[in-house]
């Protein structure tokens, strides 16, 4: 009996021991069925890394190592009868959550409302969807309302939707800013500041970032947080644009401080980027009704083939200064301008000093308006 009982705790050590090393997912899910396949996907340094493995009697095992703690997505893929097209597919059952070495457990009937624990990080993570869950079940039935305006192409309804999201998303990130102050040193804080540095406005980020405890602001990943808020601070408003010279559709070169004395849009946009296309009708109207007082626009492509960039231009009706190397995310202005995200645009007065940034929809118009009388 003894003996069996010290086999029993040596195992249990062992893999305790083991678990330090190591990340164990178990998961028992009541509504799975056998042969179901679950997906575990998340992000190692540059390389994503995909695992999966079957259901049997609803449960099933993932185990793996990570590095440090990383934000993992966890799909059930439904089963698709041979018969049945694929386009009945369901709805991806999917849930995000934070995975670090340890033992993980995922219960529940399916792993969108599966509760799953284990490790510091993903219980800092559940305390933060619990403070959002309100507003998330808020913003829900408003984006599915936003979705079927754009597929009716109702612009009016829309509209009228937009602020009343826009205040539901405010709200989000203050519940978001108070957990980063109250969780300095948690991965999920640091992953939240990561989330909002394609587009930095550095008034807004540095205070978060510095609430970040030393450690994390030290890390490698937070020295190029550091980086980025820096590129970001020389981009900010009231600072000198900074010039370029890029081709146009012709091959001729063109840049930015020939047209020192005239307010300036520069516009980063791609072909393959549907609400850069989206917004194009607007920065159209505003184009029509200024380009003839000291009004110019500068689009800068992120695009990577010509003939994709130059029918974009035309399809859209784009009338203004075209210039791209066709690099790609490489575009040298776009790295000039520490650009991680499209659309994005930079107001340029005539002195050369970014007078706004990322004017949407009506807010170009508005902001022209208000300058050029």
């Amino acid at each position: 009996m003894l003996r069996k009982l010290f086999t029993a705790v040596c195992a249990l050590l062992a893999f305790s021991a083991n678990a330090q090393h190591s990340f164990f997912l178990k998961g028992n899910l009541a509504g799975a069925k056998d042969g179901q396949k679950v997906m575990l996907n998340y992000l190692s340094g540059e390389k994503i890394v995909k695992d999966s493995a079957i259901v049997k009697n609803g449960s099933f095992l993932l185990k793996g190592e990570v590095k440090e703690p990383v934000k993992a997505n966890i799909v059930l893929k439904a089963l698709v009868e041979d018969r049945e097209p694929r386009t009945k597919m369901k709805a991806l059952d999917e849930q995000e959550f934070f995975l670090e070495n340890g033992n993980f457990n995922i219960e529940g009937a399916n792993v969108k409302t599966a509760l799953i624990k284990g490790g510091v990080v993903q219980g800092d993570y559940l305390i933060l969807k619990s403070q959002l869950k309100p507003l998330k079940d808020k913003m829900e039935p408003l984006s599915k309302k936003m979705l079927q305006y754009f597929e009716d192409k109702n612009d009016k309804a829309r509209d009228e939707l937009f602020p009343q999201l826009r205040a539901v998303r405010l709200q989000m990130n203050k519940v978001e800013d108070d957990f980063i102050y109250q969780h300095p040193d948690s991965y999920v804080s640091f992953n939240l500041i990561s989330t909002r540095s394609a587009v930095i406005d550095p008034k807004k980020f540095e205070p978060l970032f510095n609430a970040l405890s030393p450690g994390m602001r030290n890390s490698q990943k937070g020295k190029n947080l550091a980086a980025r808020l820096s590129a970001a601070k020389k981009i900010d408003l009231g600072q000198p644009a900074m010039d370029f010279v890029q081709n146009n559709t012709e091959g001729k070169p063109i840049s930015l401080s020939s047209f020192k004395g005239s307010y300036v849009l520069i516009d980063f946009w791609a072909s393959w980027c549907g609400p850069c296309r989206a917004e194009n009708p607007n920065v159209v109207k505003a184009y029509q009704k200024f380009k003839n007082r000291n009004f110019e626009i500068i689009a800068v492509s992120l695009d990577d083939n010509k003939e994709a960039w130059l029918k974009a231009i035309q399809v859209d009706g784009l009338p203004w200064i075209h210039v791209s190397d066709l690099k790609g995310w490489k575009n040298s202005v776009a790295d000039l301008y520490d650009i991680k995200a499209v659309p994005q645009n930079f107001l340029i007065a005539p002195d050369g000093t970014i007078l706004a940034k990322n004017l949407r929809g009506q807010d170009l118009e508005k902001e022209l308006s208000r300058l050029i009388k």
